[in-house]
């Protein structure tokens, strides 16, 4: 998996950012691939967890630069606090790269966005936001802003006030990916209200899909494409009206025209409308587009849980945008796993992740000592037959 990321990459990389200038012990390098291990082989993983595993023969099979020997946990916690971010960044933009063209995209040409919010006590965090009432103010919260195809393409962490709002957060976020890439459609939910935002994604050539609130206030301009008019049924909605609408917003309406479908959902007879400024796809399609949304949900399920990600264990804020930019990595080098191996989900491929690697460094030791580890499977026969 680590071939995704050459060591050449990492010495290119080291020179360019100068991330060692300063460290003899903790270098880049070092504290990527020993954040990466903690993170995929511990579900609790923590600033001592990493002090216990810098001391392990495992950690130095998996990277030889490390120094034989111990390190503190608190040295781990000062270096994350100092040690350059954009490093890890840069890694993460060409871990991306790599996936992309080593095992292929998302083809059905989508990127979802959303955001994932983790909060602590701010008696433990300083740097964040805080929402006002109740026990809201007694913490901070942090945001992380995601565009997923199926690997986390773009990741961006938001500690300021401004950023509480999806308006702003989600638009710069999609603004930013769509620089260099208008082909694919961008998926988001209601997060985004601001018929402006609308406006900015069409005058860009930004085609998106997302859903409003079935009472937003519009004036009917025309039907669209009368040879697919509803009602059109499909296996979970029954789509009743597609139409080209006039939006209205609170300051300044929107100069474009923007696509409304409106549908019931068949388990409990509900409405739901959906928003795009795509021409040229069925309703029908449009619907199962953003029903594909669900994936995002699930990758930030996915990191909370099994590789702890809401635990922060950086409460600095260079150190959380390091944990952040490795857990990402992580994600993909376990994606490009998954999708090798033919796996679903993600507890299931993280365990067998964890136990090749296990069983890989078992053999590289038996090899170092001399022996052959293809008789090791023949010795555990003999002695359970």
């Amino acid at each position: 998996m680590l071939s995704l990321i050459p060591a050449k990459l990492l010495e290119e990389l080291a020179v360019e950012t100068e991330v060692d200038v300063f460290s003899k012990k903790l270098q880049g390098e070092v504290m990527f691939k020993l954040l990466l291990h903690c993170i995929i082989t511990h579900k609790d993983n923590s600033l001592r967890t990493m002090e216990s595993a810098y001391e392990t023969l495992v950690f130095l099979l998996i990277n030889n630069k490390a120094k034989q020997g111990n390190i503190r946990f608190s040295s781990i916690g000062t270096r994350l606090s100092v040690i350059n971010v954009a490093y890890f960044e840069k890694l993460f933009g060409a871990c991306v790269s790599a996936y992309k063209n080593e095992l292929g995209t998302d083809k059905k040409a989508i990127v979802r966005f959303d955001s994932t919010i983790v909060a602590l006590s701010s008696k433990l965090l300083n740097v964040g936001y805080q929402l006002k009432g109740g026990d809201a103010e007694n913490y901070r919260q942090l945001k992380f802003t995601v565009g997923y195809a199926d690997i986390p393409e773009i990741v961006h962490f938001y500690a300021d006030q401004r950023h509480n709002s999806e308006n702003v957060a989600l638009r710069e976020t999609i603004l930013k990916q769509s620089e260099n890439d208008l082909e694919r459609i961008k998926i988001f939910d209601r997060g985004i209200t601001a018929r402006s935002t609308y406006d900015t994604f069409t005058n860009k050539g930004i085609q998106f899909v997302s859903r409003v609130n079935v009472k937003a206030r519009h004036d009917k301009i025309r039907s669209n494409d009368a040879r697919h008019q509803p009602p059109i049924e499909t296996a979970t909605l029954k789509i009743v009206s597609d139409e080209w609408c006039q939006f209205y917003a609170e300051h300044s309406n929107p100069k474009n025209l923007f696509r409304r479908i409106e549908a019931i959902r068949l388990d409990d007879n509900e409405p739901i409308v959906f928003i795009t400024n795509i021409e040229n796809l069925t309703a029908a399609d449009i619907t199962e587009l953003y029903k594909r949304r669900w994936d995002i949900e699930v990758f930030f399920k996915f990191i909370k849980q099994l590789f702890n990600f809401k635990h922060l264990i950086s409460r600095n804020e260079n150190g959380i945008k390091v944990i952040l930019y490795v857990t990402m990595i992580a994600s993909i080098l376990l994606t490009a796993y998954k999708k090798l191996n033919q796996l679903s989900g993600y507890k299931i491929p993280k365990l067998k992740f964890s136990n090749e690697l296990e069983n890989e460094i078992v053999k590289k030791l038996i090899r170092m000592c001399g022996g052959n580890p293809e008789k090791l499977n023949e010795t555990l026969l003999c002695n359970t037959s």
